[in-house]
This record gives structure tokens, sequence and C-alpha cells, in this order.
């Protein structure tokens, strides 16, 4: 079985999900002044509504104005006649959302004065039927006991079409309530910058709304693209390192780049890993290293990962100090280690840049991914060197140029003379450096057409062969044969198309018989990094 236990790591490592939870009532006060009534929603067919979190209605100026962010929440599996009851539970949500003695310090609470709830209703088919909107059922989860499941591209397009109502619409998260009381099911989201878009989906039920920790928890996965702090149960031991031995078969995906890049990372020329592209790509509060700043910037500190663990494995990926709303309480390292209604120092400065405050550092999460030092090459004129950037793909300070440098010991040929009559050939070498910008280009692997998912299906189906169809996972039990791997990556995966921190960029290479150095810098639109340190490459031909 451990041939398929990448693949379920890298599952539960993108359907970012909340911790398990106990079932409690739900109780909920009504101000009439500033939120509707239930009642009203009886005698009027609301079909959207603009609520401010301070209070109060809001409408199209509000829309208009930058300076809110806008939290949109959608309906699934409520039919015509339970249009109240939708209303019902949004206002309740953004009751409990904002409310300080329920959420504490959470950013819902500190930055109230800044958020719109935006409510649409559309009547559903019932949940797990072919009439349910975007396809929405509670599905047998492949580790816990269910979870939430819908088409993500039938959320964003209807998105794009509730904005024939309202032009001003931009959602900075969306959230989807799902009709159901069900206990046991795990609510998830997916963080914008694992789908490419500029807000992710967060799912929810009417049971967890029985506090607030769910929907503001998945809310900042899907609108501050906060990864999960907590380790889940039977991962304490699991290194997201692990699974990158399954990169090459992640870059292998049937076309003759995919090829040349899967064997380079093989060989160790070109170093790609999946638990950089999980864990430290684009995120703030989750990296890779204890240590992710990797090149000094004139006034600017680094920034020191104090415990390791989040995202769910217990090894090989760091969180800031401080007991927050993305931690939780399973593995504790020490002191501010566990769940609080707050946010760490880190984590606010991600809240504050995302409601409007400059970047708060430079995209100084860099390294030379390849070739490796020393590594003989000739490909022509130009080579291929490869940049690692953790912030290419950050949600609010993505990068937005490189600078490349290399530089080589230039042969200047001259007539020299022996005995002072004997000519012969000779050179000097000199110390030459070329420079070019570069934008950053978007790339991604796209998982079902790669040579992991075709192993993973058929390792499922041996197993499944040969009667195994269970095996224990943190103390409860995975059912590897009730349902195949593409429905568990399309019920469970947020996007079957990662996109990677990694940018190749061509460098001149004409001289044969020559080690090039080369190093990079980022710029965010704040602040330029640092240089990297320099790398070097050989030219045998």
């Amino acid at each position: 079985m451990r041939s398929l236990r990448p693949l379920f790591a890298i599952a539960a490592a993108v359907a970012l999900a909340a911790p398990a939870r106990a079932a409690t009532s739900i109780t909920s006060t009504f101000d009439t002044g500033t939120i509707n009534s239930p009642v009203v929603y009886a005698a009027l067919p609301t079909i959207w509504k603009c609520v401010k979190a301070s209070g109060g209605f809001c409408g199209a100026n509000e829309l208009a104005n930058g300076w809110y962010k806008q939290v949109v929440i959608l309906p699934a599996g409520f039919a015509e006649a339970d249009r109240a009851a939708f209303w019902s539970e949004f206002d309740k949500m953004v009751v409990t959302a904002g409310d300080a003695a329920k959420a504490g310090s959470s950013w819902t609470v500190t930055k109230k004065s800044q958020i719109l709830y935006v409510g649409h209703f559309s009547p559903s088919g019932p949940l797990n039927t072919a009439s349910a909107i975007f396809g929405a059922k509670v599905a047998p989860h492949p580790v816990r006991g269910y979870a939430l499941s819908l088409s993500q591209n039938a959320v964003y397009a209807k998105v794009d079409q509730i904005r024939a109502d309202i032009p001003n619409l931009r959602p900075f998260g969306v959230g989807v309530l799902f009709n159901t009381f069900q206990d046991e099911v795990t609510a998830n989201a997916a963080p914008p910058s694992f789908v490419n878009r500029a807000f992710g989906i967060a799912k929810w039920t009417r049971l967890d709304l029985a506090r607030a920790y769910v929907p503001v928890h998945e809310l900042a996965h899907c609108a501050l693209n906060f990864l999960d702090e907590y380790v889940e149960a039977g991962f304490q031991d699991l290194s997201i390192r692990q699974i990158d031995i399954a990169t090459p078969l992640l870059l292998w995906n049937g076309t003759w780049g995919g090829f040349v890049n899967a064997i380079a990372d093989l060989l160790g020329v070109y170093d790609y890993n999946v638990s950089e592209m999980l864990a430290n790509n684009g995120n703030d509060n989750i990296t890779t290293s204890a240590w992710p700043t990797t090149v000094y910037t004139p006034g600017f500190p680094s920034q020191n990962y104090v415990y390791e663990g989040g995202m769910f494995f217990g090894r090989g990926t760091f969180h800031q100090q401080g007991d927050n709303l993305m931690d939780g309480g399973s593995v504790n390292r020490g002191p501010g280690d566990g769940f609080a209604y707050a946010h760490s120092s880190y984590q606010q400065q991600v809240i504050n840049n995302a409601f409007g405050a400059v970047a708060p550092r430079p995209n100084d999460r860099l390294r030379n991914a390849g070739p490796k030092n020393g590594w003989p090459l000739a490909f022509g004129a130009t080579t291929r060197v490869m940049l690692f950037d953790g912030d290419k793909n950050h949600h609010f300070h993505p990068t937005q140029s490189y600078t490349v440098q290399v530089g080589w010991y230039e042969r200047y040929w001259k007539t020299c003379w022996k005995w002072g009559f004997i000519p012969y050939p000779c050179y000097d070498d000199v110390w030459t450096t070329a420079q070019r910008g570069v934008a950053p280009a978007y790339r991604a692997l796209d998982l079902k057409v790669s040579a992991a998912w075709s192993l993973a299906k058929l390792a499922q189906k041996v197993v499944c062969a040969v009667g195994i169809n269970e095996v224990s996972s943190g103390g409860g039990t995975v059912r590897l044969c009730d349902q195949n791997i593409e429905t568990m990556g399309a019920n469970f995966l947020p996007t079957v198309s990662i996109p990677v921190p990694y940018q190749d960029v061509s460098v001149p290479a004409s001289q044969w018989f020559t080690t090039y150095w080369w190093r990079f810098k980022t710029a965010n639109g704040r602040a330029d990094s640092g240089f990297t340190g320099w790398s070097s490459f050989y030219r045998s031909l």
C-alpha cells in the first residue's frame, strides 16, 4: 500500500479541511435594525442582498469601493421552499463571524469595518442528486468520514452569471453553504493560489454554523490564502519531503518537455520538488524551511518559522509561533503552537496586506534550482537555468519581474611571441557579465495527465483485486475500493492543475570549455530582493 500513500498525502494537502469537530446546538440573536429578520424573507422572495459586517445594508457605492472586501455566500441544496432558511443561516453567519465574543480577534472581527457579505439565492435540487446546484454532494472521504464536494468551475461560472445582477461584484472569497445537518462531515476549501483565481471557494454545512470556527477558518483558506498549520492524525511522523520521490512521475506528462523535466529531476540536474509546489508556493503561513528567507535584502530581516508541522504533515513543513485560527492541538511543539481565535504576527502581516497595506517583505524565498554546480552542459549558444521562487505565485504580492545575471571569463585572443620572434595564439581571461530582465511566466502541472496519476490508478486496481480494501490511518479506516481515483480526485482535489514556483530562463553560454556563473533577484512592486548566491555550470562542448 505504500505506492498509494503519496497520492493520498497530496490529496490531503491540497484539499484543505477543518479539523474534526463535535456537533453543538445552534442559537443566534438577530438585530433587526441592522440585518433583516428571517420573517422578512418569508414574505419577500429575496434573490440577493449585501450587508456590512459592521451593520447595515450596503449598496452600489460600497460594492464599487475597492476599500471593502466582498465575501460571497451561495447556497447548495436549498429548494425554493428553503429560501427563508438560507437567509436565516446567512444572517447567523454574518453575526457570528463578526462577534468578538465568538470569533475573538480573528480577521473577520478585526477587519469587520472593511468586510461586505453578499448573499445570492438560487433554488436547487437536493444534495447528492443530479439536480443539485454545482453538483453538490456529501461524499465519502478517503481519510475522514465524509466531506463536501462540488464542481468548482460551476461555482465560478455562477459568480460570473451573478455579475449581470451585481455589476460591481468582486469576491474576496466565496463560501458555499450546504443544506444538511449531517454530522462527521469535514468542511474544506481551495486557496486561490492553488486554483490560479482571484478568489478561492470554501464549503461548510448548516451544522458547522453552530460556532464561528468553521466559516471563519475556511474563509481564511479561500480569501487569505492561508494553509492549515495543524497535523492530521496519523501524519505525525510523515514528512512532506517523503512525497518528493513522486516528483519525476508528476513531471512526466506524456510530452517531450515533461520527459526532459522528469529525467532532469531524476538525475539531479534541475531541482523540482512536490513539497515546494504544495507548501512553499505563494503562501505565507507555511513553508518548507524554518528560515525561508534565503537572500539578504537591506532593511528586511529574515523571518523564523519556529515550529515544525503543518499542512497536515508532522515533518518537513514549518509555521510561525503564535496560537492562531489555522492551528490545532493534535501536535504541540511548544508555547504558541495551538489553536486560538487569533492570528500569529506573520499571519497578521498577510491580513493587513490583503486589506490594503503594502507588501510586508520582498519576494526573498529564492533558490538557484539548476543546473547544479559544475554540471556539464552543451546546449548551443544558450542554456537553460531554472529559478525557484516561493513567491512567484503569491496571492497578494506576486513577483513582477526577475533580474538574471550571468558571469564568465571571456577569452580575448591575441598574438603572443615566444623567444621574442615566434608568434603563437594566446588569450586573456576577462571577467564578463550579462544581465537581462525576465517576466514571470505561469506554469502548472496537470495531475491527471501525469505518470503518477496512472500509477496510482494501477496500484488501486491491484490491491482491490486481491481483496485489500481497508487500511488504517490515524486510528480510522481508509476504504480504498469504495470509490475510484478519478472520483477521489474530483471530490477532494481543489484542482488537478497545480501552479509551480519555478521559472526557466535562457542565458548566454556560447564559449566552449568554460565555467559560467549565474544568479537572480526579484521585484514585487514594492521592493527588490537581494541576489541569490552564484551557481555554476560548465559548457564542455
